[in-house]
């Protein structure tokens, strides 16, 4: 294993030519996930802490979203393989548009409540992740023991919330969920 600039690489009997990749398709030609980026891009326009370069005002010729831009930057780099799936869910893991970056997204900006989630996904024991509001002596605390999602907790009456013990991990695993329905 030799170690150059303060990385790690194992010897390789791969030789590296300059400007191999001159004439290869680029990623963005193959495969491109409009309909996400767009979402992304329409969404970063909304946030107005968003907007960025906004004191050049009339100078500038019109904002991108920076999703957007980084997307095609990305997709223009990026060669074309023969596995235009792989090529995709490479593409969508380095701009944390899979279902992992998605959630941990929507877990920092608590986008969905615990009643949310309680309402799209199957879960056996809701009360292995939540909490709920009701009172020992309510007529449905002990029904309620015995609930399994997907249920409408607004409808019932009751507001649900994290538990305190559940985890990070826990709860990226159920907006995973979530999401993915």
């Amino acid at each position: 294993m030799a170690v150059k600039a303060g990385i790690e690489c194992q010897e390789a009997n791969v030789e590296l030519v300059p400007r191999a990749l001159k004439d290869a398709p680029a990623l963005i030609e193959a495969v491109f996930p409009a309909q996400k980026i767009s979402f992304e891009a329409q969404r970063e326009r909304k946030a107005g802490a968003g907007q960025t370069l906004t004191a050049l005002g009339s100078y500038w010729k019109g904002r991108k979203p920076l999703i957007l831009v980084r997307a095609i930057v990305l997709g223009t780099l990026l060669p074309q393989t023969d596995d235009a799936e792989r090529d995709l869910a490479i593409f969508e893991k380095l701009l944390a548009f899979d279902d992992e970056g998605l959630s941990r997204r929507a877990l920092v900006q608590n986008n969905l409540t615990p009643a949310d989630i309680a309402s799209r996904i199957d879960l056996r024991n809701p009360w292995d992740y939540f909490t709920h509001n009701l009172k020992s002596d309510d007529p449905m605390f002990d029904e309620l023991a015995h609930w399994t999602c997907p249920f409408d907790a607004s409808e019932d009456g009751i507001k649900l919330r994290w538990r305190r013990d559940a985890t990070e991990s826990d709860k990226l695993e159920l907006y995973g969920k979530a999401l993915g329905r």
